[in-house]
């Protein structure tokens, strides 16, 4: 399967290394020194003590020097790059081409078919930590990645037959057929952690252990926004999320955290902002969150 992947960092780098080791032919859209390390010598993503070497069919800053239609576009850029990564991806994608956001975030699959409004297009959640070590190197922890995708009311042959190439590459992978329920139990944990994490200058293992009142309210608060936006969340999937973290290393850290850490762009606004605008938009009170929120915005 022709497959390009955008975004070359802890999520788009797992997912190309495990697809190209697999097989497939894949097409990979990076930039600077990550994209200039993996042209020399690929992708290493280090994982449970081993490092896989993966090599990609391309790899370029510019999908337009790929000179290929592909079957599938995996978007898995930060949500503040993927308007630019819409634009830029235009040389690759055709009429057919299936189109899947992997990044955090729970509007972007609208905001691909805003551009793209005649493409097949599916939704996605990926659930992995992970980051990028160095240039052309990903370190996971714990076991590897797990993806949801689909779409509502029904899934494709396209979609399905994407499912199955994942499947078979090592990635745990579930088709949905109500992906907006499925996309919105990510958030619920990627929102919350994300929040809490870098508003306390906390590892997720710590947030858990010492600021269990805080997280139990900011879930909820999302869990009402979630419903409101027409997920069907339930009280069971707050419970599942606190699991899945307490499942993972203390000391591991979210994305955002990392990136306001070092200084850098963040996805404050996709994960912590839009729970804030939405929750007033609903009439729905977020205090936790809107606290964090203008804390963090105003560092």
């Amino acid at each position: 399967m022709k497959i390009a992947v955008v975004g070359a960092g802890g999520v788009g780098g797992y997912v190309a290394a495990m697809l190209a080791t697999a097989g497939q032919e894949v097409y990979l859209v990076a930039r600077g020194g990550n994209k200039e390390a993996i042209q020399r010598r690929g992708i290493r993503v280090e994982i449970g003590g081993k490092t896989l070497q993966a090599e990609v069919k391309q790899v370029s800053d510019d999908p337009a020097e790929f000179g290929e239609r592909m079957a599938c576009v995996l978007f898995c850029t930060k949500g503040y790059d993927l308007e630019e990564a819409l634009l830029r991806s235009a040389s690759m994608i055709g009429p057919e081409t299936l189109l899947v956001p992997l990044g955090n975030g729970v509007a972007n699959a609208e905001k691909i078919r805003m551009h793209y409004p005649e493409n097949p297009v599916a939704n996605g959640a990926v659930y992995i930590v992970s980051h990028l070590e160095a240039p052309g190197v990903v370190k996971v922890k714990g076991k590897g990645a797990y993806i949801v995708i689909g779409s509502d009311g029904g899934v494709s042959q396209e979609i399905q037959q994407l499912g199955e190439v994942l499947d078979r590459a090592g990635i745990k992978t579930k088709v949905s057929g109500e992906i907006t329920t499925e996309v919105w139990k990510k958030f619920l944990l990627i929102s919350a952690m994300a929040t809490l994490t870098s508003c306390y200058d906390e590892p997720m293992g710590a947030v858990v252990k010492k600021r269990a009142k805080e997280l139990d309210a900011i879930l909820h608060e999302i869990l009402a926004v979630g419903r409101a936006e027409g997920a069907k969340l339930k009280e069971s999937d707050i419970e599942k999320a606190v699991d899945q973290v307490k499942r993972v290393p203390y000391d591991s850290p979210t994305s955002m955290w990392l990136d306001i850490k070092a200084g850098r762009k963040s996805e404050l606004e996709a994960l912590s902002g839009y729970v804030v605008k939405r929750g007033a938009e609903h009439g729905i009170p977020v205090p936790v969150m809107r606290r964090c929120y203008e804390e963090l915005k105003g560092a």
